[in-house]
């Protein structure tokens, strides 16, 4: 049991690498194939409202897997789900994903995780995953899955899979009609999307802040969050 405790770390931080890794290809490959869908900041403020419906229709989806409505799906019920998500995943990748999406340890898998988890499985494996997970609904998630996405790629300019607060202080200041976004509002939204506090955001990260300025956090989730 011990030797299990000291592992797990060192496990979580393999998945970690490796999936931060294999984020960043697919956004680099993303990039090269695909027209710039946001030119400004307040574009993507502007959009809010259709990410909060899009996450709306992903929620509709989550209630249909979390069968008993206690705001989890479960281990009998993830099995119904994991089996339509493991298209092109073996069990091991499916885990790992999920493990790599847990940001609380708590068990099961919370709405939250749930669109960060699809989001990053449509990312990596394409839109057969939607697809499988509700077929009639798919195109819906795709919209938004795609959106959110492409918000991450315009604030990583670098192009490495890792947001630095000088990106996001650049991308805020960059249209010249502007006046200079203060400092200390570019320091908190950074502090905000930097979930583990090691100065880099990546893709998940961004998606759990997205959700949470859409207004769909959880209840615990602070209402006087800045926002892009």
């Amino acid at each position: 049991m011990v030797a299990s405790m000291c592992t797990e770390p060192i496990k979580r931080h393999r998945v970690e690498r490796d999936l931060d890794g294999k984020v960043a290809d697919a956004l680099r490959e993303r990039t090269r194939s695909r027209q710039r869908t946001f030119r400004s900041v307040n574009s993507i403020t502007m959009r809010l409202p259709r990410f909060k419906e899009g996450l709306r229709d992903v929620k509709n989806i989550f209630d249909q897997y979390d069968e008993d409505s206690d705001g989890t799906i479960d281990s009998e019920e993830l099995q119904s789900f994991g089996s339509r998500v493991r298209v092109h995943m073996s069990e091991e990748e499916m885990s790992n994903l999920h493990r790599y999406c847990d940001i609380d340890s708590r068990k099961g898998v919370q709405f939250q995780e749930f669109v960060v988890l699809l989001c990053l499985a449509y990312l990596l494996f394409g839109p057969d995953v939607t697809r499988r997970v509700s077929e009639f609904e798919s195109g819906k998630l795709n919209y938004v899955f795609d959106e959110l996405i492409d918000a991450y790629i315009f604030f990583d300019k670098d192009g490495d899979g890792m947001l630095r607060r000088r990106d996001v202080t650049r991308r805020m200041n960059e249209a010249s009609h502007q006046e200079r976004t203060p400092s200390h509002i570019t320091a908190q939204l950074f502090k905000e999307m930097d979930l583990n506090r090691n100065g880099k955001v990546n893709l998940k990260e961004f998606l759990y802040s997205m959700i949470r300025w859409a207004g769909l956090g959880t209840e615990d989730d602070d209402s006087d969050e800045a926002s892009p």
